[in-house]
């Protein structure tokens, strides 16, 4: 009998052991997960970009703060220079990866560019390169820029909270599920008021702000090449929808020190990344934004493919962006 009940013990024991194992090997795992850059693809791109904004509940818009509407269009935000002299919107027709910690310098977002570099042994490595934003149209007037951004001017005559409506989401013009509208992000920057009647050298001058709102859409979708991606490099089991908010790390500052995929988590050269708002694909539920005064606000909106986002990946190059934008005053 005791030898029975000493096998029984060893066996528990055994036992006991791999689990232990199992747990702990599952906590390296977890823990070693960083969505690393590109998901080992360093070809990923996006053609074709459409942008409308549009405001409801009493508040107009304008690419100018001269011309004011319920609406603004991508031809008239790519034409604002003849109006506002100072404009720096940067419309490339192609987005490469780019990533920010949320930073704001000089009343503009940190914005950098990953640049991917493989090893003889198929490792892969990212140094990073800071961006400024210029006043261009097309990939030849932005070659070397690789990200959306422009202003828009928001009137309302009493102070406000802004909401971004339902209406509001970034989606392929084919209605496919491409890898692009889900790495991509928004981000405001609130760069200042003036009163209703100041110049509109006053409104279009303004570039005080210190901090970002960053909005991340459609986290709870993934494309089939991001599901592949995820298994394979960082051992997660994502699924198409419903997927919950996946933590990313966005890059800080220029680099040239080669940080290897893996170890972007634990680089100080990476931030962990909390975006504002979080969206669903086709949710339903106003999102707060941010209080503005009454008068002439000036708001600077980005839009970017994040190159740490799992869902960035070479499929994305197929996708036809939309981003549409409707603002309003909260009820």
């Amino acid at each position: 009998m005791s030898k029975k009940r000493n096998k029984k013990e060893e066996e528990k024991k055994r036992k006991l052991i791999l689990i232990i194992f199992l747990f702990v090997f599952s906590l390296i795992i977890l823990s070693s997960a960083t969505y690393a850059w590109f998901s080992a693809n360093k070809n990923a791109l996006i053609d074709s970009i459409d942008i409308n904004v549009a405001t409801v509940n009493g508040i107009q818009v304008s690419a100018d703060a001269i011309n004011w509407d319920n609406e603004v269009t991508i031809e008239e935000l790519q034409n604002a220079s003849n109006t506002y002299r100072n404009a720096l919107n940067q419309f490339p027709l192609t987005l490469y990866g780019v990533s920010t910690d949320g930073a704001v310098s000089n009343g503009m977002l940190n914005m950098y560019y990953g640049m991917v570099h493989e090893d003889n042994n198929g490792n892969y490595y990212i140094t990073s390169k800071q961006e400024h934003e210029i006043n261009c149209v097309g990939d030849d007037e932005c070659d070397g820029h690789h990200y959306v951004a422009f202003d828009i001017f928001i009137l309302a005559t009493i102070p406000t909270d802004l909401v971004i409506t339902s209406n509001s989401n970034v989606v392929d013009r084919e209605g496919a599920n491409s890898g692009g509208q889900n790495a991509a992000r928004i981000a405001f920057v609130y760069e200042g008021t003036v009163g209703e009647t100041a110049s509109v050298s006053a409104a279009q001058n303004q570039l005080t702000g210190t901090n970002s709102v960053i909005w991340e859409p459609n986290y709870d979708v993934h494309t089939e090449g991001g599901i592949k991606n995820a298994q394979k490099f960082y051992g997660l089991s994502l699924r198409e929808n419903g997927g919950s908010l996946i933590p990313y790390v966005g890059i800080n500052q220029e680099f040239t020190e080669e940080v290897p995929f893996g170890e972007t988590k634990n680089s100080r050269y990476f931030t962990a990344m909390h975006p504002d708002i979080t969206t669903t694909a086709g949710y339903d539920r106003n999102q707060d934004l941010m209080r503005i005064p009454a008068g002439v606000s000036k708001l600077r909106i980005y839009l970017w493919l994040e190159g740490e986002d799992v869902d960035f990946e070479n499929k994305a190059a197929e996708g036809k962006l939309r981003l549409d934008l409707e603002l309003a005053m909260s009820n």
